[in-house]
């Protein structure tokens, strides 16, 4: 009899723990459901009013520092590529711009894991080609993103995904010179006045980098100082993009943006060098660069000297060079530097009608020669400090273009 009432309380009690763990457990995966759900459908939906806005500001969770690695794509291709970098701590806009036609050796154990996704995937990738590597765009940009990372010595914070119209409406090209100190082989490095060999040495490179043009700086311009409209504007964009970081996420930076002047964005080049067209990152130096922008300490006050958009030239309106005919000649005696410019400008949304050779000398310089003065400016930030001058062009362009040696290994 005892032990059958020892069996029994024995019974009840496991009975009740289960009952006890179910619910916990039902509990649990509720709270879940409903938490996915609010946040899901705020994702798309936040709401703008005055009221929400201080509640999202206030549990929005947000880096100090963000890394936003933004790709460009036009159907299958990867066209341009920029890491943003948001400090909150000082209201500073980075925006760095990495060559999609960068080379990068992926290290052997990330390569073996990457295997396990794609055999296929080579170990020597071109950034612009990253999502032929993988069977989905997801996957490309995910390992892709962490790709660069490695290739850049840090870690990034989410990525978005621009179409290349979006990108064509906001940003524009400019040309500039990127300066870095690379660590050099003690048998080819060049003397200092002194006979001694340095252990690195200052290099310089030509790079073309993205900056936001004169519609993006209106845009930002007219949200100004306003939360609101700033919520408002964050969403609309990201209605258009594909990212990891959802908009709710993405709208806890409403106080950063608020106080940021887009005048006072700043753009860089990525460290690295160009050996024929290939781009290769020096890792070192743009791991030292990139930490050193986050870690600053010091608010932009002024506008970034020398890298005013190619959009607007001493504060006049640059005409368009879009929809008129134009004809790219070799100059460089460089073989197919003429083809290369043809697909960036074609890209770029240029007319490029035709290709050729120009056999009157061996141009430096690139010139750009137009029917009417104003034209081609649009262009000038595609090349290494051109020439622009207005004369005859051959019959049946608008413009010429004669690519000089200054211009190769660049496109």
């Amino acid at each position: 009899m005892k032990k059958n009432n020892v069996a029994k309380v024995f019974f009840i009690s496991l009975m009740k723990s289960i009952l006890f763990i179910i619910i916990l457990l039902c509990v649990g995966f509720g709270s879940y459901k409903i938490s996915y759900t609010i946040l899901s459908d705020n994702g798309g939906n936040v709401g703008t009013s005055k009221g929400d806005i201080e509640d999202i500001i206030e549990d929005a969770q947000t880096d100090e520092i963000s890394k936003n690695l933004i790709y460009v794509t036009d159907e299958d291709r990867i066209t341009n590529m920029m890491l943003e970098i948001c400090n909150t701590k000082t209201n500073n806009m980075d925006y760095i711009t990495v060559p999609v036609r960068t080379e990068y050796t992926i290290p052997a154990t990330m390569y073996q894991k990457l295997c396990t996704v794609n055999q296929e995937i080579p170990q020597i990738v071109r950034i612009g080609r990253l999502k032929s590597y993988f069977s989905n765009s997801e996957d490309a940009y995910g390992y892709g993103e962490l790709i660069v990372e490695k290739m850049l010595g840090i870690k990034i914070s989410y990525y978005t995904v621009l179409d290349q119209a979006t990108y064509d409406s906001h940003y524009t090209k400019k040309m500039t010179k990127v300066r870095f100190s690379q660590d050099v082989d003690q048998a080819t490095a060049t003397p200092g006045p002194d006979g001694v060999v340095p252990a690195s040495q200052i290099k310089r490179v030509n790079e073309r980098i993205s900056v936001a043009s004169s519609t993006y700086v209106k845009q930002l311009k007219d949200v100004s100082g306003d939360q609101e409209k700033i919520a408002e504007y964050i969403k609309q964009q990201y209605e258009r993009v594909e990212s990891n970081l959802t908009v709710y996420n993405k709208i806890g930076y409403i106080e950063c943006y608020e106080k940021m002047n887009v005048d006072y964005f700043h753009y860089w080049g990525v460290p690295g060098t160009f050996n024929n067209k290939v781009f290769t990152v020096d890792t070192k130096a743009a791991k030292e660069f990139i930490t050193k922008l986050a870690d600053s300490t010091k608010s932009y006050s002024e506008p970034q000297q020398g890298l005013q958009a190619a959009s607007s030239a001493n504060g006049k309106k640059v005409k368009s060079s879009k929809g008129l005919s134009i004809i790219v000649l070799n100059g460089s005696r460089i073989n197919g530097l003429a083809a290369a410019t043809q697909t960036e400008l074609t890209t770029a949304g240029f007319t490029v009608k035709e290709i050729g050779d120009y056999t009157e000398e061996t141009l430096i310089q690139t010139r750009i020669i137009v029917k009417q003065k104003g034209l081609g400016n649009d262009l000038a930030g595609y090349f290494n400090n051109p020439e622009v001058v207005t004369g005859e062009v051959r019959e049946g362009f608008d413009i010429e273009i004669i690519l000089g040696t200054a211009d190769a290994g660049q496109n």
